[in-house]
């Protein structure tokens, strides 16, 4: 959730039937005068953050690993949609933010409460836009990889049986479509919250509806691999957790929507590490592509990557607007759409802020934003925003070199 003052609903809620019949054909003409345009997109910011992922993704693609030709082809695709899908975000952004504003769905940055800016009416819950070109691009790319015929290439050269691959395409589209399933279902409970301000209790339990549909279509393997230390102690190396794997799997959808929603309340912060992460995911997927020898192994890798590209490439347009100072608040739609989207790619604060300095001061609350501004002292909405996702960038770092140093030891 933003770090924001949501408008009061009390004061919308009193207005008589009188007065609402009076004011209907005045009101959209007054509020487009009162309410300016949002600040233009940062381009500048997202022209370097593309070039710093592009250049190491691509090389991985193209020139480190021989990846085969066709797979390259299909993931490139989708890496056009989700280019397409970017411009059209960032175009649509403004246009919606109009329309929330006029359903006073907008809030007043609390970060920058005593300032001008804290003033001015921020537009919400423009995560909806998102989510919806993500689906829109999710289900045009059926087209062109589950079908038969855009990937009868892809089947003579990686030696797969014809009749085999079109079993293998049958369940890839049944759990494509739950996930879109699933990923929509999380969009629409996000903006009913935006609406309704649901409560906290039950923000817990809304990702275990949503996780439902890829639950019930889920029929990969429910094993896991034991770490070659512990094989001695537990006798087996592969060890089926039959219905606790799929309890696991729902858990891991709460955890995950619930952890960009929690991990918020900085200009860009929700959307600035959704690109993170996303990002060390494309790069992880890429890697074990590359190194692969097995087909199915190398096709379910490239399906996480025919879903994150979209997100990320989506997310980019949105962080062009949230970026501090933020002109739009992503909204717990955004959080939990996100969320969700990461959760199923897995399985297939508070703080003071002073007017005068311009600084946020962290307070006892145990979160990590507030963790950083007591460890480093006072900073900046715009610099902590920064230190954050540069200390989740490290993270993910971290997790490449230590993958890389137990690999062949822990299993």
């Amino acid at each position: 959730m933003a770090a924001r003052r949501r408008a009061s609903s009390r004061a919308t809620a009193t207005v008589t039937a009188t007065d609402t019949d009076k004011s209907k054909s005045e009101t959209p003409t007054k509020q487009e005068h009162a309410d300016p345009p949002i600040a233009p997109p940062k381009s500048g910011l997202i022209f370097k953050l593309c070039l710093f992922f592009a250049i190491p993704y691509f090389y991985l693609l193209f020139y480190h690993y021989k990846i085969e030709s066709e797979l390259q082809r299909s993931i490139l695709i989708n890496a056009g949609l989700s280019l397409a899908g970017f411009f059209i975000t960032q175009k649509m952004i403004p246009v919606a933010s109009r329309y929330v504003l006029r359903r006073n769905l907008f809030g007043y940055d609390i970060n920058k409460k005593g300032t001008p800016q804290g003033t001015i009416k921020v537009p919400e819950s423009l995560g909806i836009v998102v989510g919806a070109v993500f689906l829109v691009l999710a289900i045009l790319f059926q087209y062109f990889n589950f079908t038969a015929d855009s990937n009868i290439a892809i089947v003579e050269k990686l030696g797969i049986a014809k009749n085999d691959f079109l079993g293998t395409v049958a369940e890839w589209l049944v759990e494509y479509n739950a996930a879109l399933a699933s990923i929509c279902f999380m969009l629409l409970l996000g903006f009913v919250d935006d609406v309704l301000d649901v409560p906290w209790r039950v923000k817990l339990i809304l990702p275990s509806f949503a996780a439902l549909p890829l639950l019930m279509a889920y029929a990969g393997h429910t094993s896991i691999i034991i770490p070659k230390p512990l094989v001695p102690y537990v006798g087996l190396e592969i060890l089926d957790l039959g219905w606790i794997y799929k309890l696991y799997m729902f858990l891991l959808a709460v955890f995950c929507t619930n952890s960009i929603n929690i991990h918020a309340g900085l200009n860009g912060l929700e959307v600035g590490q959704t690109v993170v992460i996303a990002s060390a995911i494309l790069l992880h997927n890429i890697m074990q592509i590359g190194a692969s020898l097995d087909p199915e192994y190398k096709q379910a890798h490239a399906f996480s990557i025919y879903l994150v590209q979209p997100l990320l490439a989506t997310s980019l347009a949105l962080f062009s607007y949230n970026w501090y100072p933020s002109s739009v608040f992503v909204g717990d739609t955004y959080t939990y759409f996100a969320g969700m989207t990461m959760a199923v790619v897995g399985i297939l604060g508070h703080f003071r802020f002073n007017p005068q300095t311009g600084l946020l001061t962290g307070t006892n609350d145990g979160t990590l934003v507030n963790f950083f501004l007591r460890l480093f002292g006072k900073m900046s909405e715009g610099s902590l925003c920064a230190a954050l996702l540069v200390f989740q960038a490290i993270a993910c770092c971290l997790c490449f070199v230590l993958r890389y140093f137990l690999t062949g030891w822990y299993k």
